[in-house]
């Protein structure tokens, strides 16, 4: 395991032990933030590339609450669910029988062309203490092995450096030069949503 995942899990089970599963157990905003996250993640289906049931891999899927969501509103979506926190997954597996979830890390476990989409919501918005320049290396593998196990497409959110403050925990990426560096490194086919009212945008990728 890499140091900047030996971070996020350390942070993150720290605040599940903590706050449960809540918003603050992901150490995430309001309930309402958590419901928009949730759907600018499963905006990445695309019913003209992928008409019917699809798979979705969800990176970082703490206690399940993109499957939740995806139940309420009554997606055809096979859901698997990964996360390093062990107590979270725990959690998952207790209460939510009706899907997959694993204690995984998404840089080793599964194998490429696995699922249709790939998502991870929330772990490209804290650095904690990682310094920038590793963050940034951290994300662009992470990009990079997202792709490599979807067959169709992913998404991610990323804070976003147009604002007028800045918390030094948090991880800021300029979203043109992110956007950018998808286009040349990832895939040209790229959509960016930087409209809605949280701090951060969501990128996705397809392959065709």
């Amino acid at each position: 395991m890499d140091d900047v995942t030996a971070a996020l899990k350390s942070h993150y089970a720290r605040a599940f032990e903590t706050h449960g599963a809540t918003a603050r157990g992901v150490d995430w905003g309001a309930a309402d933030d958590v419901v928009l996250r949730y759907e600018k993640m499963l905006a990445v289906i695309d019913p003209a590339r992928t008409p019917g049931r699809v798979s979705l891999l969800d990176v970082g899927a703490g206690y399940g609450g993109l499957w939740q969501a995806i139940k309420q509103k009554g997606l055809p979506v096979d859901y698997s669910g990964i996360d390093v926190c062990d107590n979270m997954i725990a959690w998952a597996r207790t209460h939510q029988k009706d899907a997959s979830f694993a204690v995984a890390d998404v840089f080793t476990d599964g194998a490429a062309g696995s699922h249709d989409y790939v998502v991870a919501n929330g772990i490209l918005t804290q650095k904690l203490e990682t310094t920038i320049t590793a963050m940034d290396a951290f994300a662009q593998k992470l990009i990079r092995r997202m792709f490599e196990l979807s067959r169709v497409g992913v998404a991610f959110n990323v804070m976003t450096t147009k604002v007028n403050f800045t918390a030094p925990n948090l991880y800021y990426r300029n979203p043109a030069e992110l956007l950018a560096w998808c286009q040349a490194e990832i895939t040209p086919k790229v959509r960016i949503d930087h409209a809605y009212r949280l701090y951060e945008y969501t990128i996705y990728l397809y392959r065709g």
